[in-house]
C-alpha cells in the first residue's frame, strides 16, 4: 500500500525562481528535500531551432513545455534537441510555427 506524500509549492511572481519541498510524511522521509523550478517563454521561428538561455539548467532537469500564443501554423510541441548545463538548451518545432511557448525546468 501506497501513501501521497503532500507537497507544497512555495508562490513565487512568474520569471523568478520557486522551490518545491517535499515534506516528510508517512512514506518515511527524514528530511525536507528541495528542487529548483525555473520558468520563462520562447518563440518558435518557424525554420530552426531555437536558443533559450537558462543557467539554472543541469544534466537531470527535466523540462516541460506548453503552448502559449499560436503562432503561424502550429504542429507537434516543439521537444529540446541539446541541453547544456549551467547555460540552456536549444528546441525546435515544426516549420511554419511562429507560436509563442512556455517552459517548466524542474531540478
Amino acid at each position: 500500500m501506497s501513501t501521497n506524500t503532500p507537497i507544497t509549492i512555495v508562490n513565487t511572481p512568474v520569471g523568478q525562481l520557486a522551490a518545491l519541498m517535499m515534506s516528510p510524511g508517512a512514506t518515511g522521509f527524514s528530511n525536507q528535500a528541495a528542487v529548483l523550478v525555473s520558468q520563462g517563454t520562447f518563440v518558435a521561428n518557424g525554420a530552426s531551432a531555437v536558443t533559450v538561455a537558462n543557467a539554472n539548467l543541469t544534466a537531470n532537469s527535466m523540462i516541460l513545455v506548453t503552448l502559449k500564443t499560436v503562432g503561424g501554423t502550429v504542429g507537434a510541441i516543439p521537444v529540446p534537441q541539446t541541453v547544456t548545463p549551467g547555460t540552456g538548451f536549444t528546441i525546435a518545432g515544426t516549420a511554419e510555427d511562429t507560436s509563442t511557448y512556455s517552459y517548466l525546468i524542474i531540478g
